[in-house]
């Protein structure tokens, strides 16, 4: 009597090299950019009275901080597991489909930044502010463009108040100042 074992049918793999796995190395990378930016604010920075404990220093100082510590968490967890995307087969073991990066959204998201960084001076906080909700919305996926531009508004328009009136801060008023 013989015992019949399974066929096992396997795969061939693509090499595995050190990266492979560990492009998402690239947001500690931002986070200790960020990290270092705020440490030499901090060091440029000049303040007439150090005597305050929680003085102007104190919160770049405390985000640089944690820009660090999660660098440094993130790129422990990333180098111990790296995530590799693999292709997706059918039953026949023949590629359907590739796991990629989705482009569109990343652009879109980065894009609406870059316009509120243009526009925040011209157009003001309250329009700069919808449009940068209005574009991230969208890079997110949201197809509701009418209700995310006035929820972007809302928002925004309350945070201004907040800013003016709670706080004595001005925002940029850009085209509403002129009104």
């Amino acid at each position: 009597m013989t015992v019949n074992e399974p066929e096992t049918t396997s795969t061939p793999r693509a090499p595995r090299y050190f990266w492979t796995g560990k492009s998402a190395l690239v947001m500690p990378a931002l986070l200790v950019a960020l990290g270092c930016f705020l440490v030499y604010g901090i060091a440029s920075m000049d303040v007439a009275d150090d005597s305050e404990i929680f003085g102007p220093k104190a919160f770049p100082a405390i985000t640089a901080g944690f820009c660090f510590l999660i660098a440094a968490l993130l790129t422990w967890v990333i180098l111990r597991n790296p995530e590799v995307a693999e292709p997706i087969r059918d039953e026949d073991g023949k590629i359907v489909a590739r796991l990629t990066s989705n482009w569109r959204s990343t652009g879109l998201t980065v894009g609406s930044f870059v316009v509120f960084a243009v526009l925040l001076i011209p157009a003001g906080w309250i329009i700069a502010g919808a449009i940068v909700f209005w574009g991230v919305t969208v890079g997110l996926g949201s197809t509701q463009y009418v209700k995310n531009l006035l929820i972007g508004l809302a928002a925004s328009s309350i945070m201004q108040l907040v800013f003016s009136g709670l706080l004595g801060l001005n925002l940029p008023p850009g085209v509403m100042g002129m009104l």
